[in-house]
Formats: structure tokens, C-alpha cells, sequence
């Protein structure tokens, strides 16, 4: 009887530290840390009211939670002159308008081009669960179309 103390003690130890470890490996697992879509198509389709332009783009966007760091690639071709303004706005789905969330400097950046960067999603004025569910969407304006020329939904599917 004294052994089956003794040996029960450690057994059930043992059975709660292997529970415990199985929980949390369960957690990292399911727990995503980096949101990465590469090749947003921007186009003149996508812009409200849609154009006739035939200039074309691609944005790259990565997202990290944990330090809160949204990075962008956007490259175009075929504006109709050089870039007049750029922004992403926000918030509205796709096929929705939203006024300019975050601009960038755009001095010297010709018909033909790319942009890269990061900006630091706050919580604040941008919501990480806002950008998670596609609420924000990057646009590229000329002189030709001040309203926007091409336009890409920021979207993580």
C-alpha cells in the first residue's frame, strides 16, 4: 500500500506536467505571428469610379504582430505621368472610397516605379483587427487622375 502511494505521486505529476506542456503547444501552434500577401494587383478596375487607364501594379505587404509593423513593395508601371500623390486609406471594403489614412512622399517618382517602407500599426489611429479584415487599401493618383489611377485592397488572403 505504501508503494502504490509513492508511485502514484510522481504518475500523476507526470500526467499533469504532460497536459499542461500539450496545452500550450496546442496555443503556439494556432497562434500566427506574420501575415504575408505578395502580388496585389492595383488597377484602374479597382478605383472608385473605375477608369480607362491601362497602367497596372503589384503591392507586397507583410504584417508581424508581435511588433506591430506593417512593411509595403508597391511597384507600377504605365501611369499616365508621374505620381501626383500616394496613400492608403482607410477604412472601406472593396469597391468603397475612404479618406487618406497615411501618405507618403512621392518627389520624383515617375509613370514607371516602386515605393517600399513600413509604418507602425498603433492600434490608434490604425486598428491591427481593421487591416486584418481588409479595410484599407493603397492608391496612386496622377495629374491626369487626381481621384486615384490605380488602386489594390491591402488584403492577408
Amino acid at each position: 500500500m505504501k508503494w502504490m502511494k509513492l508511485t502514484a505521486i510522481p504518475a500523476f505529476l507526470l500526467l499533469t506536467v504532460f497536459m499542461l506542456n500539450s496545452c500550450v503547444k496546442d496555443a503556439d501552434e494556432n497562434k500566427v505571428v506574420q501575415y504575408q500577401k505578395t502580388g496585389i494587383v492595383l488597377s484602374a478596375a479597382q478605383e472608385i469610379p473605375a477608369n480607362t487607364s491601362t497602367a497596372l501594379g503589384t503591392l507586397d505587404v507583410t504584417y508581424r504582430k508581435d511588433t506591430k509593423l506593417l512593411t509595403y513593395k508597391a511597384t507600377w508601371t504605365g501611369l499616365t505621368g508621374p505620381v501626383a500623390a500616394m496613400h492608403i486609406h482607410g477604412q472601406a471594403p472593396t469597391g468603397f472610397a475612404a479618406a487618406v489614412f497615411q501618405g507618403f512622399t512621392v518627389t520624383g517618382l515617375l509613370a514607371s516605379g516602386t515605393y517600399s517602407g513600413s509604418l507602425l500599426i498603433d492600434g490608434v489611429a490604425i486598428k491591427e483587427e481593421n487591416l486584418l479584415n481588409g479595410l484599407y487599401y493603397w492608391n496612386i493618383h496622377t495629374a491626369t487622375y487626381g481621384g486615384g489611377e490605380i488602386r489594390g485592397q491591402i488584403r492577408f488572403q
